[in-house]
Order: structure tokens, then C-alpha cells, then sequence
């Protein structure tokens, strides 16, 4: 699109033109200033382009080019002038500022302005403030701002390799933790639909290996029939006894019943179902470029709650618990009073089995921050699920045991806790009513099921 000459351009052309007029000069600088005079600019610049060949001392002419490059939008070529007018001379450092400056300002506001009126159906504003915001990144090349602006446009658009690039130009240029956070994200949500797809491809055989886990000894054997469908041959056990013997020919499982629980799970040989883990390989790649951004991030500033908590989620979703954990430990080392830094740790101690440690870390978080809701749910949530391991294993070894119910009681002042930040969480009260159940406290487990039960119906 054709533009014209700006008076704010003109005035300072002819300016010059008023000091310069009467001196001595080149052919092509003196008919330049003459094609300025009558507004002749494109024969202007052409003389001007032939006097900095010929006279690449000139400053004057540098600059009289680049602020006629700026009007015809070329502002790689403004730059490329402006910046030889600089290395000869600071003379005109003011103004070509200014007017770097006032050129950044109206294309980014005229881009964010698109920005904002863009939506889904209406492309085309995205695209104008790509352009926009392109120009803009000429005009004013190390401005991040500019790039993370741009970023928002590609993403807009679903130009999610731009909109990273984006970003990543804006940390470079000046370490925009927005921009940069913004492109962990991606990854990180890029990696969640790749893992997404690989589930939903393989759903029923990733199923079928979480069910064969789920068979252990001391299990209800209609829960064997939940899990497992009829099996497909039933041998009797002597007469007189309850015993039975389970055939799973197409999971290479035999269960051992006695009554109505399961006293032996044998495989003949490892259940393993053909899957296609291309997607979840993908995955596990954008997760540990999730975890390279956030890395970064931290690194610069290990005080940004926000990208933590990111960090933590792509570490967790990368599988890295031990990476994870090395990191975070140091991370304590260096600032011990860092509640939110404990409480990752802690997270991760009780992701990876080690509930002591765990503990550990939250009661630490507690102790710097009383009020800590979140340490203090999981704290109890920590002591909860060992509690339920301990179950889990007395059952697979046949064998009675209470000490589960220590853990439980641990549990549960903290949870009673949390219900008074949390009232209105029914995932709270159904925990705490569950623990209650397994302490034998049935009158408390019925109030707070019913309290549940109520959140979830809106009362």
C-alpha cells in the first residue's frame, strides 16, 4: 500500500534543507536536497542512494535516507542507513530514536488493536497484526515486548512453531519470563495431546495391563469379574473345600480362589499386548522440552511460584521424578525457607514411594507457612496413601495387620483442617469420610459423606 510523505517527516527534511542549503556538495546530494525541496522523494532517495556509494562519509545523506526509507516502509533499509549515520556521528542520535521510536509505538498499537478484535472466525486480523507486529520488530529490533506481541498473534492463529519462536526471541532478547513460560506451555500441552492420543488409541489394552495389576491376593472375587470379565475355564478345588482355579488364557493368568478371595495369581509368561508407542515417545519429548524451558526460568528466577509449579507438572509428566528430585533438593539447600520449593520436593518424594521423606518436606513447608493448605492437604493425603499400601501389601502377603490405622490417624486432623479452608470441596470431605470408615468411625464417615453429598447437589 502506497503511502505519502508525513509532515513530521517533511519538517525535519526541510530543516535540514535550511542549514544545508547553502553549502557546498556533490552533484547527487545538492539535486537530492532539490527533489526534498519540490517533495520529489523517490528521486530523492535514488540521488541519496548514489551519493552514500560515492560518499559514505556523509552522514547528512545517511540520514536524509533512512528517514525517507521509513515513509515507503522499508525499514530494513532505514535501519541499514540510520546505523551508518550513527557509526560516523551522534548528530542526529536523537532523532533517529525518536523515530525508531514513534514507528515501534504505531505499528505495535496497531497491531495489539487487531490483536485484540481477532477471534477464531476472523483470521484475517491476526494476520494484519503479524504484519504489524513484524514491522515493528524491524523498525525496533531488540524490543521484546514486540516478540512476545507477535507470539500472541501466531498462537491466536494456531501457528504454534512461530508463536515458539516468537517466545523464544523474546527470552533471548531480554529474558521474558511471560514469553518463555508461555512457550513451555505449549510443549507441555503439546506433549499432554500426543500422550492423550497414545491412550485413546490403546485404550483397551492399557486397560487390560492396569487391571492385571489391580489382582492381588485378598481381593473380592467379584471384583476379579469386574476386572477381568468370566474367565475363560473354571477348575474345582478338592470336595469339601471352596478353592477354584481361574483360567485368563489371553492374559496368561491363573487366580487362585478360596471362597470368596483370592489366595494366588500366577502368569505363566508376561501379558504383553502389541502397542504403539510412537505417541507416547513424542510425548515424552515435548515434556522434557517443557522441562528445558522451565529449567531456564527457574534458573533466572527461582522465586516464580508459577513457573515452579509448571516445572513441577512437566517433570512429573516427563516420568524424571529423580531428575526432579536432585534438582528441587538442591533448590532447598539453597533457600531452606522456600515453602513452595519444599513443597514440590515433597510431592515428589510421595509421586516417587518415599513418604518419610515426603513428610518430611511438608511438615517443613508448614512450619514456614502455618496456613499452608495445600502442604497441609497433602500432607494428610501422604499419610493416607501409605496407610492404604500398607493394606495393599498385608493383603498380597495374606496376612492381618492395624498399622495401617497410625497412618490413618495422622491423616486425620489434617484433613479436618483443611475442611475449614476448604468447605466447600467435596473431594475433601469424601477422603476425610473415607478414613473415618477405615478407623471405624461410621457416625463421622455418614456426616461427612452427607456434607459431600450435599456440595455436589448445590445445598
Amino acid at each position: 500500500m502506497k503511502r505519502t510523505m508525513t509532515i513530521g517527516t517533511t519538517a525535519v527534511v526541510l530543516a535540514s534543507m535550511m542549514f544545508l542549503g547553502f553549502q557546498c556538495g556533490s552533484p547527487e546530494f545538492t539535486g537530492a536536497k532539490v527533489y526534498i525541496n519540490q517533495k520529489n522523494y523517490k528521486e530523492a532517495m535514488r540521488l541519496l542512494e548514489i551519493e552514500t556509494q560515492k560518499n559514505p562519509g556523509n552522514e547528512e545523506a545517511w540520514y536524509l535516507l533512512g528517514s525517507l526509507r521509513s515513509e515507503t516502509s522499508d525499514y530494513k533499509g532505514m535501519n541499514v542507513a540510520f546505523t551508518e549515520a550513527l557509526k560516523l556521528t551522534s548528530k542526529h542520535e536523537n532523532e533517529i530514536k525518536t523515530r525508531r521510536y514513534n514507528l515501534w509505538a504505531t505499528l505495535t498499537n496497531s497491531g495489539v488493536n487487531a490483536l485484540q478484535r481477532a477471534s477464531s472466525d476472523s483470521l484475517t486480523l491476526y494476520d494484519r497484526a503479524i504484519e504489524d507486529f513484524q514491522k515493528a520488530t524491524v523498525a525496533w529490533p531488540d524490543t521484546m515486548i514486540t516478540y512476545r506481541y507477535l507470539g500472541y498473534a501466531h498462537s491466536g492463529k494456531g501457528d504454534q512453531e512461530n508463536a515458539l519462536s516468537s517466545y523464544r526471541t523474546a527470552w533471548q532478547k531480554g529474558k521474558d519470563k511471560e514469553s518463555y513460560m508461555r512457550a513451555g506451555r505449549i510443549f507441555l500441552q503439546r506433549g499432554k495431546d500426543q500422550k492423550t492420543q497414545f491412550e485413546t488409541e490403546n485404550a483397551d489394552k492399557i486397560r487390560a495391563i492396569g487391571n492385571l495389576k489391580m489382582i492381588e491376593r485378598g481381593m473380592a472375587k467379584a471384583d476379579v469379574m469386574k476386572l477381568l470379565g468370566a474367565p475363560d475355564n473354571v477348575r474345582k478345588g478338592a470336595r469339601g473345600t471352596r478353592k477354584e482355579d481361574w483360567t485368563y488364557s489371553r492374559y496368561n493368568l491363573s487366580v487362585g480362589l478360596d471362597g470368596d478371595r483370592v489366595v494366588s495369581r500366577t502368569m505363566s509368561r508376561a501379558y504383553s499386548p502389541q502397542i504403539d508407542s510412537t505417541k507416547h515417545r513424542a510425548a515424552m519429548v515435548e515434556f522434557s522440552k517443557a522441562v528445558d524451558v522451565f529449567e531456564e526460568v527457574k534458573a533466572f528466577d527461582s522465586t516464580d511460584n508459577d513457573n515452579l509449579n509448571l516445572l513441577l507438572q512437566a517433570f512429573v509428566e516427563s516420568e524424571r521424578i529423580k531428575d526432579a528430585v536432585v534438582g528441587f533438593s538442591q533448590a532447598v539447600v539453597n533457600d531452606p525457607d522456600n515453602k513452595l520449593n519444599r513443597y514440590i520436593l515433597g510431592v515428589l518424594h510421595r509421586t516417587a514411594g518415599d513418604y518419610d521423606s515426603a513428610i518430611k518436606e511438608f511438615r517443613e513447608a508448614l512450619r514456614i507457612d502455618p496456613q499452608y493448605v495445600e502442604a497441609m492437604y497433602d500432607l494428610g493425603a501422604t499419610y493416607y496413601n501409605w496407610g492404604v499400601d500398607i493394606i495393599k501389601d498385608a493383603q498380597e502377603k495374606g496376612v492381618e495387620t492395624t498399622e495401617y490405622k497410625d497412618k490413618f490417624k495422622e491423616a486425620v486432623p489434617l484433613f479436618e483442617k483443611v475442611t475449614e479452608f476448604k468447605k466447600d470441596d467435596p473431594q475433601v470431605w469424601e477422603t476425610l469420610a473415607n478414613i473415618y470408615a477405615r478407623l471405624g468411625q461410621s457416625e463421622k464417615a455418614v456426616k461427612a459423606l452427607d456434607t459431600a453429598d450435599k456440595i455436589r447437589k448445590g445445598n
